[in-house]
Order: structure tokens, then sequence, then C-alpha cells
């Protein structure tokens, strides 16, 4: 049988729930939960921010792996990131590399020169399968972030913020009041997250933006739960956010940042707490958050520890540059 790659109408429903299948079972549900249809159906589709390009590999008729890029349309104009798929059983035959050197192509021909990826190996692991395939392919490693997660239920004390500092937090929309300042916050993660020697920049983030992600997160059927740090002068210092999905055991605990000029206060510690304490009704039933940190950064690494989250996995990013 003659192996095929057609690109993916991710509003077909036929080819989308191929895609799912074959996704789903390539990953390793002990380190990390896939994302649901909903989730990963509004990511392909994309939007005015990003924009997708879904690949599936037929072997005759049989999907056997499938490949996403991800293409910034606000930020980042000259990268693409790229992930592949294939199930334990069907590894070792060439189709992640097939899929993996067309997709290189389709980034080249959007005029993008850079891509970045990752993989995921267990904590106690010095290699493994996604680690070597990389490797063999020409892939460069740029730095390592390192998977924590905490079972739940956890003992959460409080932890309140000092020096004048208050804690504020929502879930859907941001507070109109805070839209810009929020959308600041965001943007800049990329600048103030240790990383390793591929530089970013900072994404675009705006009002329009923030409102557009409420919307994506009830198609999704997500619920977030996000939590500020406000300065004395009122100004918004800091943020966490813990991400829902749908009939899952996960959380996720997303982006936590604090400003150059408001650390040192214990604020990150505190935003986490709150979070917790606040998200309390979302977080019975559920097994574990998961979280993740680039494996340099100390503070955040302090910060988990004592929170209870333990180390599960590594994940390993990589840049190839084309030329």
């Amino acid at each position: 049988m003659g192996a095929t790659i057609e690109v993916l109408d991710p509003t077909d429903h036929g080819s989308f729930v191929e895609f799912h299948d074959v996704y789903q079972r390539s990953n390793e549900r002990d380190i990390d939960q896939p994302w649901s249809a909903d989730e990963l159906r509004v990511m392909l589709v994309g939007d005015a921010y990003e924009r997708c390009d879904s690949l599936l590999l037929r072997e005759g008729e049989t999907p056997v792996a499938v490949a996403l890029a991800v293409f910034p349309e606000r930020d980042n104009a000259s990268t693409a990131f790229v992930e592949v798929w294939v199930p334990p059983e069907l590894r070792r035959r060439g189709h992640g590399s097939a899929l993996l050197e067309r997709i290189e192509l389709r980034v080249a021909e959007d005029g993008r020169d850079q891509i970045l990826t990752e993989t995921l190996r267990p904590i106690d692991a010095e290699t493994g399968s996604g680690r070597e395939f990389m490797l063999a392919r020409g892939y460069a490693p740029d730095t390592t972030n390192v998977q924590r997660e905490l079972r739940l239920p956890a003992d959460v004390p409080p932890a309140d913020p000092r020096d004048g500092y208050t804690l504020a937090g929502w879930r859907g929309s941001p507070p109109r009041e805070w839209l810009d300042q929020y959308a600041r916050l965001r943007s800049l993660l990329n600048q103030e997250a240790p990383s390793g020697e591929v530089t970013l920049e900072n994404e675009f983030w705006d009002a329009d933006r923030l409102l557009h992600e409420v919307e994506q997160w009830k198609r999704q059927r997500r619920v977030a739960h996000t939590v500020v740090a406000v300065a004395p002068d009122g100004s918004l210092a800091g943020h966490t956010q813990l991400l829902f999905p749908h009939e899952t055991p996960e959380v996720y605990q997303w982006d936590t940042l604090v400003l150059p000029e408001h650390r040192g206060r214990g604020l990150g510690l505190s935003l986490k707490r709150q979070a917790m304490r606040d998200a309390s009704d979302l977080l019975a039933g559920r097994g574990r958050i998961v979280t993740w940190n680039d494996a340099q950064n100390v503070n955040m690494i302090a910060v988990n520890e004592e929170l209870g989250y333990r180390a599960t996995a590594w994940a390993d990013q990589w840049v190839k540059h084309l030329a």
C-alpha cells in the first residue's frame, strides 16, 4: 500500500475525527493529557492571530500519522511551531520523517526560516523516541522546560500579599478597566521569562484578542480563572491563570508573571495560592495541576516546590533554521 499525504480541512468532520484519533493515540497519557476534540478543532481552524496547517498521512486508506504547523500572524513572522504525531505501534516506518519533511516545505513556502518544536520524556529518562527523532532530522536543542504536577486535593494555605499590594480575580473576560493593562502583561512573557538561545518577539496582545480568547474558550468548553496582583498605585503588577479543560482530570497552570519592578515581594506565590483558593469549586474532583517552566527559572521552581509540585517530565525545545 502506498503512502499519501493530504491537507486536513478541520471543518470536514470525518477527516477531523481521523486526525484526532491518530493524535490521541500518539500522546503518552501518563505524561500529558491530549487535547479534546473540541479543543483541537478550534485551534486547527485558526484565527486572525494564529494560522494552522494540518497534514494527515495515510497508508492506503488508513490514517497513520498527523502533523501541524502553527504560523503566528501578528508577531514572530519568521517562525513556525511544528508538531508531528505517530502512534507508538506505527513508529520507525518513515511516517514521521515524511510528514516532517512536507511540513518543513510548507513553512519555507510561507517565507519563514525558523521552526520550533518540543518533545517530552519522563523525568528519569536521559533520552526518548522524540528526542532521538529530532536529532536525526537535524534539529538542534535549544533549552529544556521542566513539567511539574501537583496532585489534588492539595492543602493551600493563604499567602497574603504585603507592602500594600492586593489581589483580584475573574473568570472569563477581564474587567474593562484592566483590559489594556492585562493585555500588556500577557504580551511580555517571551521578554521576561528565562528561555534558550532562540529569541522570540513578544506576542501581540490587545483588548480585542483577550475578548476573542474568551470566545475560543467557550467553543472549546474550557474555563479559565485569572488572578492579578494590583500595586499600591492601582496598576497591575503581575498575573497567573488556571485553565480547566472540559471533563478531564487535568488542570493547567498557565502563565505566571510578575513585572521586574514588583519582584522580591512573594507575589508569584501569592498569585498561585489565591488562584487555587478562588477556583476551589473548579478543582473539586480533578486529579492534578500541570505546569511548565524553564529549567533555569530558579525563582519559579522555588515557588512551585513550595506549593508541592513535583517534576514529572522534561520538555525538550528544538530549533531548525531553514536555509
